[in-house]
């Protein structure tokens, strides 16, 4: 059996960056910036004005007090959105508005409300030193700084910042369109009473979920009896609409798991087994030029196997710099055991107490056992040659969440 890490390359290796776009910066959130993004110009463009009140200089102002203001003339206004044409010379003062430009001579506002004005002119009441509320040309951003880099999923703060650099359209790539095919004599929809011996359709409603949180376009497909023919009609047909095609159910060796047997018709198939708990069973393949992956049918071992293997997939061809979940350590607050020989991945709840992370198993670690992904943040790696982990042992975090504090 190949390890986490080895089928984790081969899938990665499986699959590509999709096609670049061109889309507005207002309906790129979410999406991934595709080329890097270099400041044309600095940002703010010009020196401007922190504060709705007079610009005026230095050394007129510097001997200004409530008790003993200095009056000084006032020669115009300067409003957001003008030129700033105006000048201001020894012995007067510009009212001006935030963010508009600041006028030539000046070199500090002073707050409106440290002021008066009557009848062009304005008392000043506290002394400006230079730069005092001026927003300087470039404090932001110089020209030619690396604004947003290739790889990065664009949320609110990048778009904003694009949009103020006047990039739109921008290149991006949108996430992978992603059959979910589900597998199964036993399974009815959700909504559905069950007959004897079946069972509600939990596992396309989980996929489809985690592909739309890792950024994928869920396509659903109709669930595929345990037949060979229909397996085979269905990944086909899923191949054709989609650019990565998913299942649950049917990779292991059971009399009725025709998944393995519809890709080789279909395709190739470059792995199987992985030396993990839960979710040993899962097959990498192609259907024609599509890429393929079949997960088991439990409801955790498709949990487990969707964050080892397809979200990095999903992330790859959506273009994203980091693929893996981020990591931290944590102290167990309870004893685990298992037999040794394979990677287990134990669901916890993650709570900051006395200055560091602690986590706690989510309840019984069984692949069949849904209620355990509830409220789940992680999962903690267990190696692969032990047997146990103790109460107060210091373990891996795969952070699926953080939970509010």
């Amino acid at each position: 059996m190949l390890s986490v890490e080895q089928a984790r390359a081969r899938v990665l290796e499986s699959v590509s960056p999709l096609s670049i776009a061109a889309v507005p910066v207002a309906d790129a959130l979410g999406l991934v910036l595709a080329r890097t993004c270099i400041a044309p110009h600095s940002l703010p463009r010009f020196d401007n004005s922190a504060m709705d009140g007079y610009a005026v200089r230095e050394e007129d102002v510097e001997s200004a007090r409530t008790e003993s203001p200095v009056r000084l003339d006032v020669v115009g206004e300067v409003r957001a959105g003008e030129p700033g044409a105006l000048e201001v010379r020894r012995g007067t003062a510009a009212r001006i508005m935030t963010g508009a430009p600041l006028p030539n001579g000046a070199d500090a506002i002073v707050p409106v409300e440290e002021t008066e004005e009557e009848g062009g002119v304005v008392a000043i009441k506290a002394a400006a030193p230079s730069g005092r509320h001026v927003r300087p040309a470039g404090d932001d951003v110089a020209e030619g700084d690396e604004l947003v880099r290739a790889g990065t999923e664009l949320g609110p703060g990048e778009l904003a910042l694009l949009a103020s650099m006047g990039f739109s359209p921008i290149d991006v790539r949108k996430g992978p369109r992603v059959a979910v095919v589900v597998t199964g004599d036993e399974l009815v929809p959700p909504e559905a009473v069950p007959g004897p011996g079946q069972i509600r359709d939990s596992n396309s409603v989980a996929l489809g979920a985690l592909v739309r949180a890792a950024g994928g376009e869920a396509v659903p497909c109709a669930p595929v009896t345990d037949d060979l023919s229909a397996t085979v009609e269905a990944f086909a047909r899923a191949a054709d609409l989609c650019d990565l095609v998913i299942s649950s159910g049917g990779v292991s060796v059971g009399r009725y798991d025709f998944v393995k047997m519809a890709i080789e018709e279909l395709g190739r198939i470059d792995m199987w087994r992985v030396a993990m708990q839960p979710g040993k069973p899962v097959v990498l393949g192609t259907i024609g030029d599509t890429p393929f992956l079949g997960l088991p049918g439990n409801p955790v071992s498709i949990h487990i196997g969707f964050e080892q293997f397809v979200r990095p997939a999903i992330r790859k061809m959506r273009g994203c710099s980091t693929l893996l979940r981020p990591t931290l350590v944590a102290t167990l607050e309870e004893a685990v055991h298992k037999s040794p020989g394979r990677l287990h991945f134990v669901r916890v709840r993650l709570k900051w107490s006395g200055g560091k992370w602690r986590a706690t198993p989510t309840g019984s670690q069984g692949s069949h056992i849904q209620s355990s992904l509830v409220d789940c943040d992680g999962v903690a790696r267990f190696g692969a040659d032990a047997s146990v982990l103790n109460e107060g042992d210091e373990v891996m975090i795969e952070v699926w969440k953080l939970p509010a504090q």
